[in-house]
């Protein structure tokens, strides 16, 4: 459902991840002002990629809520299923410890000096006395199960109050979370539909080096599934970045990978962040084509990383980096961008 959702609010935003990869695909003129148009195009759109992951997280977080309010809801049913039987019980029992009351009250309980009186001997006596214990047992047995029943009937129902109230309260945070994010996703936009224009204002040869020729070179991995994963996402150099696109035409970052690893046979999440939690980490000196490797904003922060490429080998990587540009294999070098990488397999 946040896929869904997720892709239907993308499709009017601009893509803008792989913003330091930009650098070794874009000649940036000496002594360019802070206003060049490519620029401040790299620095809104890392902005856009940031609260694009935002959103992306914030609605996989509302889906997450929506599943355990649905759970609690039947918990919720359940445990009122369990006071109505607790507070039956109750009302069943009230009339047996109603007639036991009302009996004692009438002196219709025998004690000891009764049954002794009326007992025709010694034998007797004791049957009598020891049916009286019985009854005398039998009598404080109603009474703890009256009690019983109505402490069921109390606990469930603050249960399902409680469990009910949590879940409400989750969901409509996660709720107010994507809100809060898709307000700054509209307010990104107006900033990005300029630098759009700026950017088709550019002259032939600068789009020819923002987009570059497409690498038609062999690269291979170790055996098994992460070559596998590697040949499928190779195989779509030259695709077209679209924000959102999960393939099998079109892609944005995390979907090229998600994409080429599900060829492979193997579910990885969504979003560049959730992908950050897949796998295992590998540090740069041990990357092995396969591996996906990530970008955030310069801060090291795994919150803030938007990005994700899979390595090939030689310091490189292939990736769908942003709109304008096609999917093909590039440097990780990231110019400080670069936040790490894992491994999905082996």
């Amino acid at each position: 459902m946040a896929s869904h959702r997720l892709k239907r609010s993308m499709k009017v935003a601009l893509a803008a991840s792989a913003i330091a990869m930009m650098a070794g695909t874009v000649a940036i003129p000496a002594g360019a002002q802070p206003s060049d148009p490519v620029e401040e195009y790299q620095e809104l759109g890392a902005e856009a990629a940031n609260a694009e992951e935002d959103l992306a997280d914030a609605e996989m977080a509302l889906d997450t809520n929506e599943a355990e309010l649905a759970k609690a809801k039947s918990s919720v049913a359940q445990a009122r299923q369990l006071e109505d039987q607790a507070r039956r019980d109750q009302e069943r029992l009230r009339g047996e410890v109603d007639h036991l009351t009302g009996a004692a009250y009438r002196g219709a309980r025998f004690n000891q000096l009764t049954t002794a009186l009326s007992s025709k001997s010694a034998d007797d006596f004791l049957d009598q006395a020891t049916l009286l214990e019985s009854l005398a047992a039998d009598n404080r047995q109603v009474l703890n199960d009256f009690n019983d029943a109505a402490e069921r009937a109390k606990g469930a129902r603050e249960q399902a109050q409680e469990s009910e109230l949590r879940a409400q309260q989750a969901t409509d945070a996660a709720a107010k979370l994507v809100s809060d994010v898709q307000g700054r996703k509209t307010d990104l936009d107006g900033r990005i539909e300029q630098v759009r224009q700026a950017l088709n204002d550019l002259n032939d040869s600068d789009r020819e080096r923002l987009q570059g020729p497409v690498d038609t070179g062999s690269y291979l991995g170790p055996p098994g599934a992460a070559n596998a994963a590697l040949q499928a996402a190779l195989s779509k150099r030259g695709s077209d970045y679209e924000w959102g696109s999960k393939g099998p035409t079109t892609f944005d970052c995390s979907g090229l990978t998600q994409w080429a690893y599900k060829q492979a046979g193997i579910s990885i999440p969504p979003s560049s962040r959730t992908q950050w939690t897949a796998g295992k980490p590998v540090s740069k000196d041990q990357l092995q084509p396969g591996d996906l490797v990530f970008y955030d904003d310069g801060s090291g922060d795994p919150s803030q990383i938007h990005h994700v490429g899979m390595y090939v080998g030689g310091g490189k990587m292939v990736d769908a980096p942003t709109e304008g540009q096609l999917v093909d294999v590039r440097s990780i070098k990231g110019d400080g961008h670069y936040i790490g990488a894992r491994r999905i397999v082996g």
